[in-house]
C-alpha cells in the first residue's frame, strides 16, 4: 500500500472499529447502506452550512435551507419521512434560538482542512469554529445523535483531539473549548483535553496508519451484531447464521 495515501477521523475509527471493515469501505470499495440516521444527519449539517454562509442570518432564512438541503433517500415511508422532517424542525428552531442568544462569532463553517499528522496526510471537516469576545476559540462538533454522549464518552472520542491538532498545525491557535454540540437535546457536552491526551490521539492515528500501510486487517468479529456490513462479510458470525437459517 502507498504510504501517501490520506488518513481522517472516520477512517481511523473504522479501522479502530474493525480492521477488515476499514478494508471492506475503503480498499475494496463494498458499499455501505445508507440509513435514515446517515440521511439526517448530512441534511442537518448541509442545512446549518447554508445558513452560516448567508449574509443575513435570519428564522426564515434557515428553514429555507433546511427544506433546499432535505432528501429523502433512505427513509423507509412516508409516515417516516414525516416524522424526522418534524424532528429536524425542532432541532433547528432550538438551534436558533440559542444561536441568537450566543455572543460568540462564527469563523468558520463545515471547514475543510489537510495536514500532516508524522509523515501521513491527515483530512478532515471541522463542523464549526467560534471566536468568543476575549479572541478565545472553540471548536465544534455536530450531532444529530437521539441521546447525548455523557463527558466521559465525549471525552475518550479522538476526534476533537484530532481537530485540536489540526487548529493548531493550520490555523496557529490552539482552541480553549472544545464540544459536541447534540442538537436534538440543544446540548454542548465540553470536552476537556490535556495536552497528552491530544498528542496520545495522535500517536493512536500514527499507529493506525502503520498497520493500514502494512496491511493488518485481522477481522474482529465480536463487533458483527453492530456491524453495517454484518451481511456482506466474509468473517461475519451473523452472515454465516444467517446462511444456516436459510439452508
Amino acid at each position: 500500500m502507498r504510504q501517501d495515501f490520506k488518513i481522517s477521523y472516520s477512517r481511523i475509527n473504522s479501522y479502530l472499529f474493525c480492521p477488515y471493515k476499514y478494508k471492506l469501505v475503503y480498499l475494496d470499495n463494498i458499499y455501505v447502506p445508507v440509513s435514515v440516521e446517515i440521511t439526517f444527519g448530512r441534511i442537518i449539517h448541509k442545512t446549518l452550512e447554508q445558513f452560516h454562509s448567508l449574509k443575513e442570518l435570519n428564522h426564515d432564512l434557515l428553514f429555507e435551507c433546511y427544506d433546499d438541503s432535505w432528501r429523502n433517500d433512505g427513509f423507509d415511508n412516508p409516515q417516516q419521512i414525516f416524522e424526522y422532517y418534524q424532528r429536524g424542525k425542532q432541532m433547528l428552531e432550538n438551534y436558533y434560538r440559542s444561536f441568537k442568544e450566543s455572543n460568540t462569532e462564527v469563523l468558520y463553517v463545515e471547514k475543510a482542512f489537510d495536514t500532516n499528522i508524522g509523515k501521513y496526510k491527515f483530512m478532515g471537516i471541522i463542523d464549526r469554529i467560534d471566536r468568543y469576545p476575549d479572541g478565545a476559540y472553540e471548536i465544534i462538533d455536530y450531532k444529530t445523535h437521539i441521546r447525548a454522549w455523557d463527558p466521559e464518552k465525549v471525552n475518550k472520542d479522538l476526534q476533537l483531539s484530532f481537530y485540536a491538532y489540526a487548529c493548531k498545525s493550520i490555523f496557529g491557535f490552539g482552541p480553549k473549548k472544545m464540544s459536541v454540540y447534540f442538537l436534538s437535546e440543544n446540548k454542548k457536552v465540553y470536552a476537556v483535553k490535556s495536552l497528552s491526551e491530544i498528542s496520545n490521539a495522535i500517536n493512536v492515528a500514527i499507529s493506525t496508519s502503520e498497520n493500514i500501510v502494512a496491511e493488518n486487517f485481522d477481522p474482529d468479529i465480536s463487533k458483527c451484531q453492530v456491524c453495517d456490513l454484518k451481511f456482506k462479510c466474509r468473517f461475519s458470525v451473523c452472515r454465516v447464521k444467517n446462511l444456516h437459517r436459510r439452508n
